[in-house]
């Protein structure tokens, strides 16, 4: 006669939680990563359809009080030129872009010499603008 249990536990762990686990964790990243800014909030310009903006990119910030800072390091206005001519060295022809996120308070002249200086060094600027809500 058999006195044994029949239904024995397993106490063999599943995978697949683990693994459902690892996909969500993986997806939080993935969102948390493509909202985090290099940069100072401004009160960026609204636009149609704004530029997609590449990753790794040199960013240029002039806040509303006029302070200006190349990758969070702050700077002068006559200092930006020589200190993106820098980090533009270190990269090659085509992946040299500079974002800017310029305040909408900014006055338009300080935007305009600005693009002109990334005009003149062969430096592709992109102006960061919010998207206008349908």
């Amino acid at each position: 006669m058999n006195i044994g249990q029949r239904n024995k536990i397993s106490a063999q762990g599943n995978m697949s939680s683990m693994t459902d686990l690892v996909f969500l964790l993986l997806v939080f990243f993935i969102i948390l990563s493509t909202q985090v800014v290099n940069a100072e909030k401004v009160n960026l310009p609204s636009s149609q359809r704004p530029e997609s903006i590449v990753g790794g990119s040199i960013t240029l910030t002039i806040t509303k009080d006029m302070r200006y800072k190349v990758n969070d390091a702050e700077v002068t206005k006559e200092q930006i030129e020589n200190r993106v001519a820098i980090l533009m060295e270190e990269r090659d022809a085509e992946n040299r872009k500079i974002i800017l996120n310029i305040d909408a308070s900014v006055p338009t002249g300080d935007t305009i010499e600005i693009l002109g200086m990334c005009k003149v060094n062969d430096w592709e600027a992109v102006v960061a603008a919010k998207t206008l809500s349908k």
